[in-house]
């Protein structure tokens, strides 16, 4: 009684903080319970040390994109300034690539620096992808390949780009619906790779069974939902955002195209802005744990997943102060944790520097993902110090304990961190290992019970039978 009466405490307190304006709201970080649709506070998970703002006399104007090298410099695609700036981790310019500097740029949408760093930008204006190498001069640039394959109407407008172990170039091209064109170094098309389907509707072909001639030629064909953009992690798999859809917005793909991250619902339905808005993540970052980083322009928020899509935290929103967003745009994450979200409407970049909580889950995180439950038990441990309360963590201790055939402990720490399939796993468990250790004194009571019910039987026949032949019945 008392926790339930704490848990609707909880939701009221959040429920007014979602009332305050941008500006009056504190800093701070959830996770949520999908299947009861309330949010769960959590120790403070970032802090902003470090805003980059006004790095010359023009600042950023509406950059586009973000990216980090495995130097941790930073790279910024400038968009509206017609540029790329090459950033130190904590802000210092080291150079401008541009027109004073012989570059030719138009609206640069999209940068991707491979480990020789050299530079490949999606210029937007251009309809091209230019590579600049790491002096920022001219090397070559890829126009739309020819190729039979693709439509003749189909327009090439570059707005991300990344490279392949392979040197194959995956370009998210504006207003194209079949997914990332891959180019290979001889600018030859070689597919597409992470093309949506669209969803089958029955109105939609009621509507076209009854519908004339003339009127399926006005209807318009349904198109599949668009991805947003995408980023490689160091194992070589590629992840996508995917924007005006309910369910799977991230995905990640493996060498064959295929699709490996958790099927589920990512995000939360927001009503910050007064009306129910349904989450648009513009950028993935993946770290060196497999923690996977979503933004969610809509929001204004960072959604943060383990390798199996459970939710870790959920932090940032809209406001003018630190830690919030007017229009995040791109989002990148460094060796040591750091997250820097560049923002298009601020004109900046801040700096999240993870506290030790956050470590500890992502450590734990890791070791749990690769089954390794025994070695995730000890930062789980201190996770629980910390935040007696965080879901992930029960469950984490949950799997340690049963893999030492724990069960009923186990059975409380699944109900603590609200997984219900793991809690009947180890009910099952116990149950079968109560039937193990008792099975053969249950089997001999139970033969004697059905013996001294056949001696009862026998008994009472024999005195029936008396009964019968003394009265003459």
């Amino acid at each position: 009684m008392i926790k339930r009466i704490s848990v609707g405490i909880i939701g009221c307190l959040l429920f007014l903080v979602g009332t305050l304006p941008a500006y009056a709201l504190p800093q701070m970080s959830y996770t949520f319970d999908p299947l009861h649709g309330y949010r769960i506070p959590i120790p403070l998970t970032y802090t902003v040390n470090k805003v980059i703002l006004d790095i010359d006399a023009l600042g950023f104007n509406k950059p586009g994109d973000l990216f980090i090298d495995d130097k941790g410099l930073l790279y910024v695609a400038d968009t509206d300034n017609n540029r790329i700036v090459k950033l130190s981790g904590d802000g210092k310019v080291l150079a401008i690539f541009g027109k004073d500097q012989g570059v030719e740029l138009h609206e640069p949408s999209g940068i991707f620096v491979d480990q020789y760093g050299d530079m490949f930008v999606a210029d937007t204006g251009s309809k091209k992808v230019i590579h600049l190498s790491p002096e920022g001069k001219f090397v070559e640039d890829f126009g739309k390949p020819e190729s039979s394959l693709l439509r003749k109407d189909l327009e090439f407008a570059p707005d991300k780009v990344l490279m392949d172990r392979r040197g194959y170039l995956y370009v998210l091209n504006k207003n194209d619906y079949s997914g990332f064109m891959m180019i290979d170094a001889m600018n030859r098309f070689r597919g597409y790779i992470g093309a949506n389907r669209v969803p089958f509707d029955w109105t939609r072909l009621l509507v076209r069974l009854l519908a004339t001639p003339e009127q399926r030629e006005q209807l318009n064909n349904a198109v599949p939902a668009q991805n947003s953009n995408l980023t490689i992690d160091n194992k070589g798999f590629i992840y996508t955002p995917t924007v005006l859809i309910d369910k799977d917005q991230i995905k990640k793909f493996n060498a064959m195209g295929e699709n490996i991250y958790a099927k589920k619902t990512f995000g939360e339905s927001s009503i910050d802005s007064g009306a129910l808005e349904q989450p648009y993540f513009v950028d993935i970052a993946v770290d060196q744990y497999g923690i996977v980083n979503a933004l969610d322009a809509m929001s204004r928020k960072i959604y943060q997943y383990d390798q199996e899509g459970n939710l870790l935290a959920v932090f940032g929103g809209q406001g003018d102060t630190k830690s919030r967003f007017e229009y995040p745009s791109s989002i990148v994450v460094d060796k040591s944790g750091k997250i820097y979200v560049l923002d298009r409407d601020r004109n900046n970049i801040q700096i999240f520097q993870p506290t030790r909580f956050s470590e500890l889950v992502h450590q734990a995180s890791q070791l749990y993902f690769n089954g390794r439950y025994q070695d995730a038990l000890v930062p789980w441990s201190e996770v629980l110090k910390i935040d007696e309360n965080f879901p992930l963590a029960h469950r984490g201790v949950a799997k340690a304990l049963m893999k030492e055939e724990k069960w009923k402990e186990a059975m409380k720490e699944f109900k603590l961190g609200g997984d219900q399939d793991g809690y009947s796993k180890a009910f099952a468990e116990h149950r079968h290992d109560i039937m193990r250790k008792y099975l053969g004194w249950i089997i001999i009571a139970a033969i004697a019970i059905i013996y001294a019910l056949y001696l009862i039987v026998k008994y009472m026949i024999r005195i029936t039978n008396t009964v019968i032949r003394r009265y003459g019945f």
